[in-house]
């Protein structure tokens, strides 16, 4: 969401200069900045080939990522084009799940069944098979009234759209996109002088 266009152009114009795997490495921190360091529940990358073949790169490096972000992943969608990948911290994962209003929400979205991470993961997947599910927003860390009320389409207007759209505390929304903004851009900054 990081909307600073010198910065990001700056960013892009050095990681370009980079080889594909420095590129791809570059990328990531930039986006999983906020998840990194647990401002934010969980960050969802799509990787596609085009220029540079993101998709086989994390084919090929996935594994060897998990190490170096200290994250868990979990793919949410294949396809010949494409990868989901859903980046998150197994341990405040859980302890999300087990918050009983976000345990009642998704019990009636059809986690019913679910006894653990890996369960809640499986069937979010099943339901991203035909759309992205509304409930996703759980998993990314966005907050409950306003994942319902993006759900409820019908309930109050939006106040604010950044990382997610706010129906509810307005302030409170734009304070996190803007903590999640300020890793991101300290993060573009490290890559670029360092580049």
């Amino acid at each position: 969401m990081l909307n600073d266009k010198k910065i990001l152009l700056d960013f892009y114009r050095t990681i370009e200069k980079f080889n594909s795997f420095e590129y791809f490495i570059a990328l990531l921190k930039a986006q999983l900045a906020p998840t990194s360091s647990n401002l934010k529940l969980g960050t969802m990358l799509n990787f596609k080939n085009g220029k540079r073949p993101l998709k086989i790169y994390w084919q090929n490096y996935k594994y060897y990522l998990k190490d170096i972000f200290d994250l868990s992943f979990f793919e949410l969608r294949k396809s010949n084009d494409n990868i989901l990948v859903y980046f998150y911290n197994k341990k405040r994962l859980a302890k999300k799940l087990r918050e009983e209003k976000i345990n009642k929400f998704l019990k009636e979205l059809g986690y019913e069944n679910c006894q653990n991470t890996y369960e809640y993961l499986i069937t979010l997947r099943t339901n991203f098979k035909d759309r992205c599910p509304d409930e996703i927003g759980v998993f990314l860390g966005y907050p409950l009234k306003d994942v319902i009320d993006f759900k409820n389409k019908d309930k109050g207007e939006c106040k604010c759209i950044g990382y997610w759209k706010c129906f509810n505390n307005a302030e409170s929304a734009q304070n996190a996109f803007k903590r999640y903004d300020n890793v991101k851009k300290i993060e573009i900054e490290k890559i670029v002088a360092n580049a």
